[in-house]
């Protein structure tokens, strides 16, 4: 039977409260924070509540080696750095991607180029990877989006083939697994970000923090030698012969984390277990709820993948065509008035449009260059990556919920079924 919709002028299906209900626990982070003030830890590294954290993360994944970082993007650059990435050497990062994480590559000199998406994951696509792969390719640097796991079977072996590392973005994805394995417990070296804070921000979240995780001590040390200016310890935990006649300032950057954004991050890292579990259960309850529904379902996962949206949401795949044309954001606006919390613009950074790649912006690098260390950036133009391109108005969002009031998701699944049940009423 059909139903007035909310939009035009019926009643809302959702009547609860649909927002998160899970509470930060800032009892804990106070208590965290002024431990280390009234102790006066407040700088440095390798050793107290920041080395403390690294081990407890460590632990956590199941890795070898972890260094916390100022920021995810610092924790990127380093991972760049320990790959070997220079001037004039290419890394290949998905074009629905994110310019904060490659830029220690770009800064470094390196080319992006850039791959489509898998249509139905919104994750790299590897098929497409190995195609761009040439003889000055030396990263693939792919995406955790929203924490759901990439084909890491099909980049790892690429990898191998080619002898390429892979420099995972991980920043929205502590805990997420692959076939049981932790991210960063399993490609080569990965690069989280703690920025924000528990329960809507990154899965470990710190305000500011970053982390770099591996299993090789080569990349490790090379990390720990571009990043770790003054880390207590450093020169003596080094074993390369070379890099071992560096003095204690290292490579000079200084990139590491503050002790109280550790602080933080180390109660959110404690809680993060029941979080990615309770997460995972209202998705799922969600999903089966909306199954068979035309014209929407849940971005897919790989079978082997295991992870959370607590950072970035959930995404959905639109077909407007099913609904006979109404677009995302008509859906959407219908959607809002039944009370669900449906966003149309689950696709945000386009990287090969950026005006860095489509025009000519002279001086940005200094009169006279054309690129970092002088190297040319790409050109590219509307139309290079059409399947990526073509996702635009196709790709929905919800936050999801940690802890939901009990019957809501009933009530957004109705909602949701109430739209597209009643669509023609939009049209």
């Amino acid at each position: 039977m059909a139903e007035t919709l909310a939009i035009l002028g019926g009643s809302p299906a959702v009547t609860l409260d649909a927002s998160e209900q899970y509470k930060r626990p800032v009892e804990e982070e106070k208590a965290a924070v002024c431990e280390l003030i009234d102790e006066g830890f407040l700088t440095g590294s390798g050793s107290g509540p920041p080395l403390q954290f690294e081990e407890e993360f460590k632990e956590y994944i199941g890795c070898k080696y972890v260094l916390t970082t100022s920021h995810g993007h610092t924790a990127l650059a380093s991972c760049y750095f320990a790959a070997g990435l220079g001037a004039g050497d290419e890394f290949i990062h998905p074009t629905l991607g994110y310019i904060g994480s490659y830029a220690g590559a770009l800064h470094m000199g390196a080319t992006p180029v850039f791959c489509e998406l898998d249509p139905k994951t919104l994750l790299a696509d590897p098929a497409d990877i190995e195609k761009r792969v040439t003889a000055k390719t030396r990263v693939i640097n792919p995406i955790h989006m929203c924490g759901r796991v990439c084909d890491m079977d099909a980049l790892l072996d690429i990898c191998q083939r080619h002898n390429l590392v892979l420099v995972e973005d991980a920043a929205h994805a502590h805990g997420s697994e692959w076939d049981g394995v932790k991210i960063g417990n399993l490609g080569h070296i990965a690069g989280f970000s703690c920025q924000g804070l528990t329960p809507r921000s990154k899965p470990v979240a710190g305000g500011e923090a970053g982390i770099v995780a591996t299993n090789d001590r080569e990349l490790y040390e090379r990390a720990l030698i571009f990043c770790h200016l003054h880390r207590t310890g450093a020169v003596e935990e080094l074993t390369n012969p070379v890099y071992k006649q560096l003095e204690p300032q290292l490579l000079g950057w200084k990139w590491r984390a503050h002790p109280l954004a550790l602080a933080i991050a180390r109660v959110s890292l404690h809680c993060l277990p029941e979080r990615i579990e309770k997460y995972i259960a209202n998705r799922e309850e969600l999903a089966e709820k909306i199954e068979g529904i035309p014209g929407l379902e849940l971005a897919h996962n790989y079978p082997k993948a295991k992870g959370a949206e607590i950072y970035g949401g959930l995404r959905f795949l639109y077909d407007p065509e099913a609904l006979g044309g109404l677009t995302a954001e008509q859906f959407c606006e219908a959607l809002n008035a039944e009370g669900v919390p449906m966003g149309p613009n689950g696709i945000s950074h386009i990287e090969h449009l950026r005006s860095l790649y489509t025009k000519d912006l002279p001086g940005i690098w200094g009169e006279g260059h054309p690129g970092p260390a002088n190297v040319p950036l790409p050109r590219y133009q509307e139309g290079d990556f059409p399947v990526s391109e073509g996702l635009r108005g196709r790709v929905l969002q919800m936050s999801g919920w940690i802890e939901a009031v009990p019957g809501v998701i009933d009530q957004v699944a109705a909602g949701i079924r109430k739209v597209v049940d009643n669509y023609k009423a939009l049209l």
